[in-house]
């Protein structure tokens, strides 16, 4: 088990790395970039339950919103909650269907959006141009992004998983 927190530590930081650095920019269509964590967090609470995911999208939603300039809980919120339901469904969802694996992570990405949306509203000034301008591409990004990522977490976990009898 104390290799899944290391290897969970080591994607979450590396999804940090690349969605926070300058570096990597090229990554952005139309101007948004994927949610590399929130990928990963929708993946672990999914398959080590809610608990789990909600720990994961607590640290690593601290950590994005250390390094962005938004408000402290504003990127860790959305997180959580989504981390929360995708813990529930658990494995009632089929996970092999690359079309279900998409499906879950464009509705997982509207939801975190709407939320984000709403808190930005609290927060901040924004407007309702936000959702075709961000929340829908990057979550037809995420929902690309998604099905390769599952398949290369599977093969992280792969070990750990047959233990829970998931394979």
């Amino acid at each position: 088990m104390i290799l899944t927190y290391v290897f969970t530590g080591v994607i979450i930081l590396i999804s940090l790395l690349i969605q926070g650095h300058t570096s990597f920019d090229v990554l952005r269509i139309a101007g948004v970039k994927p949610d590399l964590i929130f990928i990963a967090v929708v993946y672990l609470s999914y398959c080590f339950g809610s608990f789990y995911g909600e720990v994961t999208a607590f640290m690593g939603g601290l950590l994005h919103d250390a390094v962005s300039n938004s408000p402290l809980g504003l990127l860790t919120f959305p997180k959580v909650a989504v981390a929360f339901v995708a813990g529930m469904f658990g494995r009632s969802i089929f996970k092999s269907n690359i079309l279900t694996i998409s499906l879950l992570l464009f509705v997982a990405s509207l939801v975190k959006g709407f939320i984000t949306l709403f808190l930005c509203y609290v927060f901040h000034e924004s407007s309702a141009s936000s959702v075709l301008s961000i929340i829908l591409p990057e979550a037809f990004y995420n929902a690309l992004l998604a099905p390769p990522l599952f398949f290369i977490y599977d093969k992280i976990f792969e070990r750990e998983l047959e233990k829970e009898g998931y394979f």
